[in-house]
């Protein structure tokens, strides 16, 4: 994955269907107070969260959550959000995640699709120590309990997607140890937890993460996960790396995808476009191979295309072309990359 670039503060916005969960759960355990006040104090527009594509700037859903904090004394409402999400909170990417192949790639497409959810920090995931981890860097200063909805919808999602009493190796928060819902804590992570810590991490043990999902649909996968590169396009027309991937995916199939018909396709320059992407820590050729390398492993994945139709939709010009250019990005050839799925699958 390509880094991704750090968004200046006032442009920070977060999907607005987890604050529509967040103010029911208020109305619900805490019903004398009026959650429309808090809003307007906050300068969020009530009808705003009636709108499922909506977003709302960050720092005023932080300031929701330390003011619904101060309120109540609840130091386990961002474990009640995450108790209550759906996969429509997140848009296209929530049905997605629940048609992944494995917990690995679940938590690889939560880590691509981050920025759809919220641009206040960037996900990771990674190997280590034969165990998967996966990180959640934040960029801005956020309250404790909005971290912890973060983590626990991670983990709400997995348990729906691979079995209802999976809990994680290892818990890491930056936040401090909660001084009376600590049991809370860890009756809902159900592992070690370790508090002051640098990033919010989950980690996973390997055979877990390896584990086939009983939802699995390649074909699900593929069309929710393009919906969801389309929505972070729509939302920031300053983000160019998910423009670009979109305007890519859309152009392959016509084989002609070079950066001078990408730009001409976003309405830029060439100069421009690369620029652009090299502001956000990218170039073109590294989008270009990442969106390749992405759809073919689904397409092969799938079962549905031959290696010829593959290359085609992929535009490369011939079978031989691909395959060497899949060797380059995977290290292996289309056919050897199916047969070590395989092998992992039975």
């Amino acid at each position: 994955m390509e880094a991704e670039a750090e968004f200046p503060t006032a442009k920070v916005t977060v999907i607005a269907t987890w604050m529509i969960h967040l103010v029911a759960i208020v109305d619900e355990f805490y019903s004398e107070f009026d959650t429309n006040e808090i809003l307007q104090e906050v300068g969020i527009n009530p009808e705003l969260l009636n709108d499922p594509n909506a977003r709302v700037p960050s720092w005023q859903v932080s300031k929701f959550y330390e003011i619904v904090q101060r309120i109540t004394g609840d130091e386990a409402i961002g474990l009640k959000l995450g108790a209550r999400l759906t996969p429509g909170s997140m848009h296209a990417l929530g049905y997605s995640l629940f048609a992944s192949r494995t917990l690995n790639s679940f938590f690889v497409r939560y880590e691509r699709f981050f920025q759809l959810i919220s641009q206040a920090g960037n996900a990771s995931t990674q190997i280590r120590d034969k165990r998967l981890v996966f990180s959640l860097t934040i960029q801005e200063k956020l309250p404790p309990t909005r971290e912890d909805a973060f983590l626990a919808t991670v983990l709400r999602f997995a348990r729906m997607v691979y079995r209802s009493n999976f809990s994680p190796i290892l818990v890491r928060m930056p936040r401090p140890k909660p001084k009376f819902a600590s049991a809370e804590f860890d009756d809902y992570f159900c592992c070690p937890i370790e508090y002051g810590c640098e990033r919010l991490e989950l980690h996973v043990s390997e055979s877990d993460s390896n584990q086939r999902l009983r939802g699995f649909n390649p074909e699900f996968v593929r069309a929710h996960d393009q919906i969801a590169t389309e929505y972070i396009a729509r939302f920031d027309d300053e983000q160019i790396i998910p423009r670009t991937q979109s305007a890519i995916v859309n152009m392959l199939p016509d084989g002609d995808v070079s950066i001078r018909t990408i730009a001409s396709a976003l309405g830029m320059s060439n100069r421009s476009l690369q620029r652009q992407l090299q502001n956000e820590g990218s170039t073109f050729n590294a989008v270009l191979d990442g969106m390749r390398k992405y759809l073919a492993i689904r397409y092969l994945r799938s079962g549905r295309h031959s290696i010829k139709e593959m290359s085609y939709l992929l535009g490369y010009n011939d079978s031989s072309n691909f395959s060497r250019a899949f060797r380059r990005l995977t290290g292996r050839s289309p056919h050897e990359y199916l047969e070590k799925s395989k092998l992992k699958s039975e």
